[in-house]
């Protein structure tokens, strides 16, 4: 099986793109970019336009030759109904789709009914995955049922996705923000995988709309996960690399496992790169930009 993570936000985007190939099936998950519109009171910098425009080319590039596409959900950072990527990339496409009708806020609701529409006519095959499992060959991927979207309902529900070459198995965790639901957990051990893909909670909004209670819940099913799996590789990505102390969260997390054997790194480091955490560094960036022009 050979994995390529694409489009994450340690590579200087929101987004938790990643293409899966095995001797069977070649899948995408989730091939769609994006930036925050605003943090720290700043629009995106243009060195991260750049970036979304290079990723956005990467996962083009990369999703119009697979067999499948999986949308775990209907979030920007996660489906793209054409702003980004080209809707090109779904033709002839078998596409695997959260429902779109239950377990789903309003929101999502309708941005799934126009993605369907946009799609339609060019997917070969559009499948509702909740819950379900699909093979092709020796490779079974089995699509969670839906666990929240973190602490608030509210934002929704996603689904896990796990692929299975009989030799390798990985877990795309979607936005589980932690995870921080017994649910989300269960999947992920009782499924044993090889690598976990895991979008982290987004300790940078601690205060405002997540916690510290949800933050240590984050650290402690984590540990349980590694501890259960000596040999795991973790990436974990997305929303904690909207901090720059997110290895402090890494560190927690491993305080709790002495001796383990398993991997813990965000996607760059996964993919042999160094970290770019553009979203969480935009102040930086804007800064060092008026303290060139100051200089000239």
């Amino acid at each position: 099986m050979e994995v390529n993570l694409i489009g994450f936000d340690s590579i200087g985007v929101r987004s938790m793109a990643s293409a899966v190939y095995t001797d069977d099936v070649s899948i995408f998950i989730d091939p769609a970019v994006s930036l925050a519109p605003w943090r720290f009171s700043l629009r995106p910098h243009p060195r991260e336009v750049k970036q979304l425009e290079n990723v956005a080319s990467k996962i083009h590039e990369a999703a119009k030759d697979v067999d499948m596409i999986i949308i775990t959900h209907y979030h920007y950072d996660h489906h793209d109904p054409g702003r980004h990527v080209s809707i090109d990339i779904y033709n002839g496409k078998v596409v695997i789709l959260k429902d779109p009708q239950n377990n789903i806020n309003v929101s999502q609701r309708i941005r799934a009914s126009r993605f369907i529409k946009l799609i339609r006519e060019r997917a070969k095959k559009i499948l509702v995955g909740d819950g379900r499992e699909f093979t092709y060959g020796r490779t079974k991927i089995i699509i969670s049922r839906p666990v929240p979207h973190g602490i608030d309902t509210r934002l929704g529900y996603v689904t896990e996705v796990l692929i299975d070459d009989g030799e390798y198995r990985i877990i795309h965790t979607s936005d589980v923000e932690g995870p921080v639901t017994f649910h989300a957990v269960d999947f992920i051990l009782k499924n044993k995988p090889s690598l976990t893909i895991v979008d982290g909670p987004p300790t940078y909004l601690v205060g405002q709309h997540f916690t510290e209670e949800a933050v240590n819940k984050s650290i402690s099913y984590l540990a349980e996960i590694i501890s259960s799996l000596s040999n795991l590789v973790m990436v974990v990505d997305h929303h904690l690399l909207r901090d720059l102390t997110y290895r402090k969260f890494y560190d927690e997390v491993l305080k709790r496992c002495p001796g383990t054997k398993a991997k813990l790194m965000c996607a760059a480091e996964f993919m042999g790169m160094e970290p770019m955490l553009l979203e969480a560094r935009r102040r930086e960036l804007y800064s060092a930009e008026s303290g060139s022009e100051k200089g000239e």
